[in-house]
């Protein structure tokens, strides 16, 4: 159980701890478009890992693609599928962190592109009529650094960008890699389940 006066700042990771995300979604969706074998090369390239990075534009993305596929791919049938592994908001999980914003700065890191960014971006508005600036005091994407987790790098820019102390710095997160990568650098954090909710673990 995690004692919230102890920090200052609380880290939120996006996809599996605000929004719920089942990334085999996406991939079903993918094989109406392509076939497997087309599928596990894509992945095995790691093409959207480099979208996620800011390595790849959405354009440079469907060109890489359409080179292994030989044929063109309409950009709104590809929006589609990317984006169904999105899901959904808890209303509880937003009102959780619109309190936790009273008494702590808090900021979100994510692994995302520009693709999903703008799709639960516009989610966010047109369910709860916020924007992330309403709920952070900063927002940090891995494809507008041009870094990932669990790239040591990125949580260095973090704590460099807003002058943070590590030990009096949560950062809450659904995937074990990141986790370990924080530690590293003295960030405290909370590993939660992909999907769990975050507040299930606070004193």
């Amino acid at each position: 159980m995690i004692d919230l006066n102890k920090f200052d700042t609380i880290i939120f990771d996006f996809g599996g701890v605000i929004l719920d995300i089942d990334p085999e979604i996406s991939r079903k969706a993918f094989s109406n478009i392509f076939s497997s074998d087309y599928i596990e090369v894509i992945y095995s390239r790691e093409l959207l890992i480099k979208f996620e990075n800011g390595l790849l534009s959405l354009k440079g993305l469907l060109s890489e693609i359409e080179s292994i596929i030989k044929t063109p791919i309409n950009e709104e049938v590809f929006k589609r599928a990317w984006t169904a592994m999105l899901l959904e908001y808890k209303s509880e999980r937003i009102e959780w962190i619109k309190k936790l914003g009273n008494t702590h700065n808090l900021l979100m890191l994510s692994n995302t592109n520009e693709v999903h960014y703008e799709y639960f971006s516009e989610k966010l508005k047109r369910e709860y009529n916020l924007l992330f600036s309403d709920l952070f005091n900063n927002v940090f994407l891995s494809h507008e650094m041009q870094l990932i987790k669990p790239n040591l790098e990125i949580f260095k820019k973090v704590l460099e960008v807003e002058n943070l102390n590590p030990s009096k710095t949560l950062f809450i997160e659904d995937t074990k890699e990141n986790v370990i990568a924080a530690n590293q650098l003295g960030i405290k954090t909370l590993l939660i389940p992909r999907n769990g909710n975050f507040y299930d673990y606070f004193i």
